[in-house]
This record gives structure tokens, sequence and C-alpha cells, in this order.
């Protein structure tokens, strides 16, 4: 499938405005630094079944990671291996009816520290030390800054090539290998870019700005976001959204800086060495880590004809056992930061990253209310993420649940409400239909369509309701 950009909206090679809706399929590795990308945990633990599973819950996305470490294990040699295996799950997941967004992931940079770059890409002369909280290393490792200032640098490595320089081609040979698979409709170019010995500042300016407009000593709210208990008791003060729209503009200076002058040049370097091989894909681009929690991102537009702003974004309680407790006035504050940097930048999105509800109970309402606001907003999105006890979850059967697939024309409106699905478009016509699935339930399910107020038949198979493509205002409702 290639997909274009149209403003705000995707479409397909129809002309259709298509809604993606998916999951991340990520393996992450190990710290194993030789032996096949097997031994070093880049194969993935899900089946072809999975997969399956997966596209038969209405999915129609799927965002791949595909690792430097593994991709490129010493300077400028490829692992065919480990690249064929990639193909294979590309080839799955075509088979099931699905997409595919390349994702090049990385979390503390590198496989020294989490996961990413490959040793021979990490300059640090600090040892490293893990945090309770995995993603406090951004804050606190000398290791982690070192290596990140290396990369933002694009220093010299093995070779004498810089780092984004070989990151960058490392993205020519995978784009190259693979992007002309059917499957594949572009290439998400860094997940979460982060900065280096920055990011204390960063922080240290957000602490000082909450402390300050909540009257409390700095010291005091460092020392709470470090214990647990007393760390939620402080997020709870950020159910004030003014307040916590205020910490975000008080931060957004260091962090637009940071974007503007480290993460714009190599999103355009990694840009070009792409679209040498492969003209048509979308790029999709992420603001940094820090806009995941609701810092405006300032990023500027990035120079090319298909591309998609691919923000993440989650409650302060993810990856804690109080994901339950997540807050909805908060996680609505943040991707409300996102659609004003979509306003600005006037690209479609796709959330790359959201909810990370796991597998626990309790996180319905949470999931619900964040698929609410993609819709009214008109996003498409990837949840974060598979897991071998997904199926079955509270999360996926939260997941699964009526949502559009294509409009023949462009969309005015589409929501849900108590397992009903309802849907306006403009329609245009042509040889595709519109396309909108809804889970089948014991008692089926019931489905109108009007154009221009006038009745007309729908074809269902299963979850699958197909619309003729015509001229005029559609309304479907679709409801069990």
């Amino acid at each position: 499938m290639r997909v274009t950009n149209d403003g705000t909206t995707l479409r397909d090679e129809y002309g259709r405005q298509r809604v993606f809706h998916g999951i991340n399929l990520v393996a992450k590795g190990n710290h194993e630094p030789h032996g096949t990308f097997v031994d070093r945990g880049f194969k993935g633990e899900w089946t072809e079944q999975d997969i399956k599973e997966l596209a038969a819950r209405g999915f129609t996305l799927i965002r791949l990671g595909v690792m430097w470490a593994a991709v490129e294990p010493a300077p400028g040699e490829y692992d065919s291996a480990y690249l064929d295996w990639v193909a294979e799950q590309l080839d799955l997941i075509h088979s099931a009816g699905m997409s595919v967004l390349l994702d090049a992931h990385q979390d503390l940079y590198s496989q020294s520290f989490g996961d990413g770059a490959p040793e021979w890409a990490t300059q640090s002369t600090h040892s490293f030390e893990k945090t309770e909280l995995w993603s406090d290393a951004y804050l606190t490792s000398p290791a982690l800054h070192e290596a990140l200032d290396a990369f933002w640098a694009n220093t010299p490595g093995l070779g004498g090539v810089g780092l984004q320089d070989r990151f960058a081609g490392m993205w020519a040979h995978v784009a190259t290998t693979l992007g002309s698979h059917p499957a594949v409709i572009g290439y998400d170019i860094l997940n979460e870019p982060s900065p280096g010995s920055q990011a204390p500042e960063i922080f240290g300016t957000l602490i000082a700005t909450f402390a300050a407009v909540t009257d409390q000593a700095p010291e005091q709210v460092f020392a709470d976001f470090e214990d647990p208990e007393a760390k939620f008791a402080q997020l709870a003060r950020l159910e004030d959204v003014a307040l916590y729209r205020q910490l975000g503009d008080a931060v957004a200076p260091l962090v637009q800086a940071f974007e503007v002058d480290s993460v714009a040049p190599l999103m355009e370097r990694v840009a070009e060495a792409i679209r040498a091989v492969d003209t048509n894909g979308l790029l999709a681009r992420e603001h940094s880590y820090f806009a995941n929690m609701g810092v405006p991102s300032g990023q500027p537009a990035l120079a090319d004809n298909a591309w998609v702003y691919s923000p993440h974004g989650y409650d302060l309680t993810v990856d804690t056992p109080a994901i339950a407790l997540s807050s909805n006035t908060r996680a609505g504050v943040i991707f409300s930061r996102h659609k004003e940097t979509q306003d600005r930048l006037n690209v479609p999105v796709i959330v790359g990253e959201w909810g990370a509800l796991s597998t626990g109970e309790g996180v319905r309402a949470h999931g619900q209310f964040l698929m609410d606001l993609f819709d009214s907003y008109g996003w498409s999105w990837t949840y974060w993420a598979w897991e071998p006890e997904f199926s079955g979850s509270e999360a996926c059967e939260t997941l699964t649940r009526p949502r559009p697939i294509a409009f023949a024309g462009t969309a005015r409106v589409w929501r849900v409400e108590d397992g009903h699905l309802h849907a306006e478009w403009d329609g245009q016509v042509g040889d595709q239909p519109s396309v909108f699935f809804v889970p089948e339930s014991a008692s089926g399910y019931h489905v109108e369509v009007l154009c221009d107020g006038a009745e007309i038949e729908a074809q269902m198979d299963g979850p699958w309701i197909t619309v003729p493509a015509a001229h005029g205002h559609f309304v479907l409702n679709a409801t069990q």
C-alpha cells in the first residue's frame, strides 16, 4: 500500500482517507554483544497466530521495531540473517492484511544501557548504573549522557565515520532491503530522541517551576519524586490543568532548542538517506522524550512531501504498578499539546505509542478515554505494546472495538459510544469502498447507512462492513 499526505489526512492509492489502528511489536534484545541475532534476543516472541489474531481484532498497522544493534553489529557490516527474519515478519503481517511502519527503536540509546545503538556506537567513559525506574537513567546517568552527547554531535567513531552518518547509512540499507515490501508504508526515524547532558537541566527546571507554583521547597519535591507514594501525592497536583500547562511552558524553550538544534538535523540527514533509495514511503518524525509528558514540541516541519507527526504520550504512572491509576486529565493535557503541534505543522498524526496498560485490571476506562480522544482528533495510532499475555487481557478487550478503516472520501467525524459506531463522511466516486470494523457479538449487530438521507445497502462479512463509493453525505450507524 502506498500512503500519502493530504493536509492532516492520510490517503491510500485509491484516494481514500485511511485511519490506522494497531500495535507495537518490538524485540529489544539483551546486553549480549556477540552471537547470532537470536542469541542476542532480537527475535520476537510473537507467532504467526498472534499476528492473525491482531488482524482479526481490527488492527491494520504494526509498528515493527528494527534495532540498529541487530542490523549493524559491526561498523558498515549488516546482518542479513536478522533482516531476513524481519522480512519474514513482513510477509506474515502482509498476509494478515496489515501494514507496517518500521521503527528504529531505542531506550536509553544503546544496548550497553538499554536497547538501540550497537556497543561500537556507544562512546562513554563512565560506568552505567541502573535506576529503579529504568527511564530515570535519562536524568541521572553520566554514562548515558556522554554517549548521547557524542551521538548528537555526530562524533566520528570507528573508521572515522560520524555516528549519525552510520545511523543514516543503516536506515538506507534497511530501506533498500525492505522498503519495497508491500507491507511497508514507511519509517519511524528514531524512537523518542532524548538529550544527553541537557536532561538534568530540563528536569531541574521542571521541578523548580513545580516547587515555585505550588509553594514548596525544590529539595522536598526532588525527594518526593524518588519516593513512590510521595510521588503520586505530588502528581495529584497536576490534575490542575492550568498548573500542568504552566510547567510545560516553563521548560519548553530548553526542549525546543534541543529539537531544533539537535534532532532536526538528524531527521533531515536520515530523510535524505532514505529518499535516495525510497521516494514514496512515509517518514514518521517524533518529538523529544520530554514532550511525552506534555512539554510543547518545537520541532520544525520535515522538508519532505510525505511525512507524519508521530507523538508519544503517557501519564507519569507508566511502567509502574500504578498504571490503573492513570489520570485522564493529565493524559488529556499531554495529547492536547500534541494536537497543538499537529495544527502548527499541518500534517497527519500516527500516535506511535500510548497506553502501556499491560495485562492488569482496572485499565479499561483510561484506554477508552484515550481512544475516544484520538477519534475526536481524527488520529491514527499504534498501542504500546504487544506482550505474550496480551490476548485475553483487559487492555486487549478494551482495544477491540468498532473503528473506521477507510473512507471513500473524507471523514467529517466518527465516534464510539457504548460499543456503537457512528461515522459521517463526504463520499467520492471510485472502485474501492469505505470499510469499517465492528467486533461481532453473540447477538450480532445492526448497520444502517444513509447517503444524502436515503438508505443504501452495506455489505457485511463477519466484523467487516463495506459501503460502496459514491458522491454524497454518508452517515453510518453500527449498533450491537
